[in-house]
C-alpha cells in the first residue's frame, strides 16, 4: 500500500509543546505500562484529531513504534485529515472484511502506522464494542509502543466513552476560546462516569502571549528573545 503522508509540524513553538506531552507519556510509559490512550474533544472543533496527529507523529520521531487509529466513524473522508487516500479501516475490520494487517498502513513518518476509520457507519457503537475491538487492541499492544486513538468529542457522541475505558487513559483536548466552562466539565464528568481513566487536558489553540505566560523558559536554548523575563536575582 502507499505511505500515507503525515505533515511534519516545523513550528519550534508546537514541536516544544508536544516535547511535553511525549515526555509526560513516556513517564507514564514507564512508571504504570500506560501505552494506550484515547484522545478525544469535549466539544466539536476542539481540534482533537490535530492533536492527536501531532502526538501520535512526536512520540513516533522521539523513537517509539506508534499507530494512530481513527475512531470516528461518523465523519465523512472529505472532512478527514489522512483518509483521502485510504478507503478501507477499522469498520472493515470490525465488519470481518479484512484482517487487521490488511487497514494498518505506513506513513511517512518512521515508526509511525495509522489506521484509517473506513467505511462510514451511522451508529458504530455496537462495532466499538465488540469483542473484535479488544482482540484489536490486544493484538496492536503486541506490536506497538504507543496506540493512539483519535475519537469523537465526548459531548458529541458516546463512542470515546466507550474506548475510553478500555484503554489504559483519556486525554481531553479543550480549545482556548472554544471549549466552554459546562462543556469541559461536561465531557469530564461524563468519561469518569464510566470510570474512565482521566489524567488531563491538552489545552489546545493557544496563542503565542499565552503560552509564554504558561512556560516562560520555554525557548531558554534558542528564541530567548521571546522568553519573558525574570527579575528575580541570579536569574538570566
Amino acid at each position: 500500500m502507499k505511505k500515507l503522508d503525515i505533515y511534519k509540524n516545523d513550528n519550534y513553538v508546537l514541536n516544544d509543546a508536544f516535547d511535553q506531552a511525549v515526555m509526560n507519556l513516556h513517564i507514564l510509559k514507564k512508571q504504570n505500562g500506560y501505552k494506550s490512550f484515547v484522545i478525544c474533544g469535549c466539544e466539536a472543533g476542539d481540534g482533537a484529531t490535530t492533536v492527536a496527529i501531532n502526538l501520535a507523529a512526536a512520540l513516533a520521531s522521539s523513537g517509539a513504534k506508534t499507530v494512530l487509529i481513527d475512531g470516528d466513524m461518523r465523519k465523512k473522508n472529505r472532512y478527514k485529515r489522512l483518509n483521502e487516500n485510504a478507503t478501507e479501516g477499522l469498520s472493515d475490520y470490525l465488519m470481518d472484511r479484512l484482517a487487521l494487517d490488511k487497514i494498518i498502513y505506513e506513513t511517512t513518518t518512521d515508526k509511525l502506522s495509522y489506521i484509517p476509520c473506513g467505511e462510514l457507519i451511522d451508529n458504530p457503537v455496537r462495532l466499538l464494542c465488540s469483542s473484535k475491538m479488544n482482540d484489536a487492541l490486544n493484538e496492536l499492544s503486541d506490536t506497538y509502543d504507543f496506540i493512539i486513538y483519535d475519537m469523537p468529542a465526548v459531548n458529541a457522541a458516546m463512542d470515546a466513552k466507550v474506548i475510553s475505558v478500555n484503554v489504559d487513559a483519556t486525554i481531553l483536548v479543550s480549545a482556548i476560546g472554544d471549549t466552554t466552562k459546562s462543556g469541559l466539565l461536561e465531557a469530564a464528568n461524563a468519561l469518569t462516569e464510566v470510570k474512565a481513566n482521566l489524567i488531563g487536558t491538552i489545552v489546545n489553540k493557544m496563542d503565542m502571549k499565552q503560552y509564554i505566560a504558561e512556560r516562560s523558559d520555554y525557548d531558554y536554548f534558542q528564541n530567548e528573545r521571546y522568553a519573558k523575563k525574570s527579575n528575580r536575582s541570579g536569574r538570566k
